[in-house]
């Protein structure tokens, strides 16, 4: 399920609104505890390795998932997962995204970036590969 935010103003805290539901910004500690034992994923497409580091899964938690989101947005219409989803399901579509599109990534020059759509589970997601690594993931809004 994708959800587009809205980013709502209330005094002088930031909230994000998602579907029914309002989400306040989180530390950035909560985030790092999340990933304290998170290990990485590599994907590997003809001759180029793409890495999943600890600090790309940060960028992707703090801007696009309603429980690690950290008020570091861009849009007004800011993309979220759904809340449900664990940091191991964001991985796996990660990895799902990009072997769908295995061919487009075996041609990326190695300090080159490239953005690639891809479908899990009915949902569309833009994956961004930048440098040897896995840098953005998020959903579409329908």
């Amino acid at each position: 399920m994708v959800l587009v935010g809205r980013l709502v103003v209330k005094g002088v805290t930031r909230l994000a609104k998602v579907g029914n539901k309002t989400y306040k910004k989180v530390p950035v500690s909560k985030v790092t505890n999340a990933l304290k034992n998170y290990k990485g994923a590599t994907y590997v497409t003809g001759s180029k390795k793409y890495k999943l580091t600890k600090t790309d899964m940060k960028h992707m938690l703090e801007r696009h998932h309603p429980k690690y989101w950290t008020d570091s947005k861009k849009t007004k219409n800011q993309t979220f997962f759904d809340a449900k989803l664990s940091i191991k399901d964001i991985e796996n579509i990660a990895l799902n995204v990009a072997k769908q599109n295995k061919s487009k990534l075996a041609k990326v020059s190695s300090n080159g970036s490239k953005q690639v759509q891809g479908t899990v589970n009915g949902v569309k997601y833009v994956l961004g590969v930048e440098k040897g690594h896995l840098r953005q993931l998020y959903p579409i809004a329908k």
